[in-house]
């Protein structure tokens, strides 16, 4: 049986504590290949001494920046990967956004004993890459999901082509707007890197193609449930120009299919990333246009099965980057875009198998 379990450094002392986690689970991704765990679950503390005889215990590092819908998902897709492979996973994930936290973390976990490999999340791209670095050193293999610069020593890293996803946004946006209009963008945490590739695509998409479209404003700090509401009611004071809302995140652009409604403003186009509860039924209603949905499920069981098959199979990573890819959804799929993302996982999955992994 795979044990589910995070870590917390206990002190100087000589005995490290796995601590449980609170998987927060606010809503699951699409790709459920198995479904991913939608329940909160404690898991009992277990104590673990340094000088431990493995035998055939293996213990993979799963290391996120907070705990946040996406990351629930991702979880969700380690834990069946180490089912499915027989090994345990060390769960990080500090209940606030704090990358340094994250880092800290994530060292005080490698020191554990039976460590076979290490995979990180990451908004500040090379925050971990002394850990990294360690890993390797030690053997292990390696995976970060999110932007990778060419400085970050990691075996594979895996994301959503972030550029891109703006650049496909941009293009849909264009085809409602008809060319022309006013913009406002739901960012997320301040420096978040993957947030400004998204901008940065979906501007530059506009100032090609559709140079009557313009973004006049950046909330910042929406991704959270505080900040999603904040953000949807500064929109509207401060923007009333606005033709579309602009979402970054999973939650940034929840508070915009209740605030904007309630303020008559059903005419604004709202995008949303992934597919939040909130905003699947945004979809349905009409009060989110579209949303884009990630593969969070796919890349959590990559980041135990990569290093595992390095360990295990002695393959070595053939490419810097994998694009975990997208699916736009709207209501001409609501339906159906979970069975998109399913053959998308498994053909992802077939590719690291007989391409990518070597």
């Amino acid at each position: 049986m795979m044990k589910r379990v995070s870590y917390g450094k206990i002190g100087t002392s000589l005995r490290l504590q796995l601590m449980a986690v609170l998987a927060i689970g606010l809503s699951m991704a699409a790709c459920t290949v198995p479904a991913a765990p939608q329940t909160v679950t404690v898991v009992e503390t277990v104590i673990v001494e340094k000088e431990q005889d493995c035998g055939a215990t293996e213990r993979y590092i799963v290391s996120a920046p907070l705990v946040h819908p996406y990351i629930t998902a991702w979880q969700g897709g380690a834990e069946a990967a180490a089912e499915e492979l027989g090994v345990e996973i060390i769960f990080i994930a500090p209940a606030g956004y704090s990358p340094e936290k994250q880092l800290e973390m994530t060292e005080s976990a490698l020191s554990l004993p039976c460590i076979a490999g290490v995979s990180v999340m990451t908004g500040v791209p090379d925050i971990l890459e002394g850990i990294l670095v360690q890993a390797k050193e030690m053997g292990l293999g390696t995976t970060q999901n999110g932007s990778c610069p060419d400085a970050v020593n990691t075996d594979l890293c895996m994301a959503t082509d972030f550029y891109q996803a703006g650049q496909t946004v941009a293009e849909r946006l264009t085809e409602l707007m008809g060319d022309e209009g006013n913009v406002v963008v739901a960012f997320g945490e301040p420096g978040n890197v993957v947030d400004k590739d998204r901008q940065a695509g979906l501007e530059d998409y506009f100032a090609e193609n559709a140079p009557g479209i313009e973004v006049i404003g950046v909330l910042i700090d929406c991704d959270n449930p505080e900040g999603t509401v904040r953000c949807a009611e500064e929109a509207l004071v401060t923007y009333p120009q606005m033709d579309a809302y602009y979402s970054l995140g999973n939650l940034n652009s929840v508070g915009a299919t209740v605030a904007f409604p309630e303020a008559g403003r059903d005419d604004v186009i709202v995008t949303g990333v992934d597919d939040a509860p909130e905003i699947v039924e945004g979809i349905r209603q009409g009060t989110v246009s579209f949303t884009y949905v990630q593969q969070p499920y796919g890349q959590g069981y990559l980041a135990v099965y990569i290093p595992w098959m390095m360990k295990h199979e002695g393959v070595e990573s053939t490419a810097k980057y994998l694009d975990t890819r997208i699916t736009l959804v709207d209501q001409s799929n609501i339906d159906s875009y979970q069975d998109t993302m399913k053959q998308n996982f498994l053909e992802i999955k077939e590719l690291v198998e007989t391409e990518i992994m070597k």
